[in-house]
């Protein structure tokens, strides 16, 4: 499968926009989801912002491409996800949460490292917040 997110940074580039979810409430996610069919990754993740948080956001480059192997999903099957991040610039909008699949959204800042929702986003968050290498995208390999 293959899965996006989006990075927003606040103005000052301390704090992520970052959403709790209702499937799994324990801990912070990035915005994003699965491509759908018929659309592009970045077409993606732009869609994914408006559902999620009901702002419009623009796409700015991709910066990672990465694939982790979860053994168990929430379905009980095991699964590879091939997931993109990309950088995004906000446009316009409200941050409003449709209570449902996000149940709050904020900007939170990375010091401390906020604690994610899944150690795969853990790892990544570390990643992001730690290194200085801007040479994009990185191609990750867990």
């Amino acid at each position: 499968m293959l899965n996006t997110f989006g990075l927003l940074w606040d103005d000052n580039h301390q704090a992520l926009l970052l959403e709790q979810r209702a499937d799994i409430p324990d801990g912070w996610s990035f915005p994003g989801g699965f491509v759908e069919f018929g659309e592009s990754p970045d077409q993606t993740i732009v869609r994914e912002f408006k559902e999620e948080l009901s702002i419009d956001v623009e796409v700015q480059q991709m910066f990672e491409i990465g694939s982790t192997v979860n053994l168990h999903n929430s379905w009980g099957d095991a699964q590879e996800n091939v997931s993109m991040g990309f950088i995004v610039k906000y446009l316009a909008g409200d941050i409003k949460v449709d209570g449902v699949e996000t149940l709050s959204a904020e900007f939170v800042p990375i010091d401390p490292e906020p604690k994610m929702f899944v150690p795969s986003a853990q790892t990544n968050i570390h990643r992001i917040i730690n290194r200085k290498d801007t040479n994009f995208p990185w191609i990750i390999k867990d």
